[in-house]
C-alpha cells in the first residue's frame, strides 16, 4: 500500500489508473464470493462516480460503428450465411 501512495504522490500513477485498478480488484473480490447464478458485479455496481471516468461514453459516430458490427457479427453466424459475411 505504500508503494501504491508514493506512486501516487509522485505523479506516475494517476486518478484512471488507481480506478481502474480498485475496480477490478473490488469487482474481482465480490465475484468470487457470488454463488452460481447470481448476477456479477460490475464497475457501475461499485464505483458508479468513477464509470463515466475510466470507460468514457461513446459518441453517436462510434455508437453506430459498434452497432453495425454487431449486426454483421449476427448475420454471419446464422445458418447458411454467404461467405463474404464471414
Amino acid at each position: 500500500m505504500r508503494n501504491i501512495e508514493v506512486l501516487l504522490n509522485d505523479g506516475f500513477l494517476g486518478v484512471k489508473a488507481l480506478g481502474l485498478a480498485l475496480s477490478a480488484l473490488t469487482t474481482g473480490n465480490l465475484n468470487s464470493k457470488l454463488g452460481k447464478g447470481a448476477s456479477p458485479y460490475t464497475v457501475k455496481d461499485v464505483l458508479p462516480s468513477l464509470k463515466d471516468y475510466i470507460f468514457p461514453p461513446l459518441t453517436d459516430a462510434e455508437q453506430k460503428e459498434q452497432a453495425s458490427r454487431q449486426l454483421l457479427a449476427f448475420m454471419s453466424m446464422a445458418p447458411g450465411a454467404p461467405e463474404l459475411l464471414k
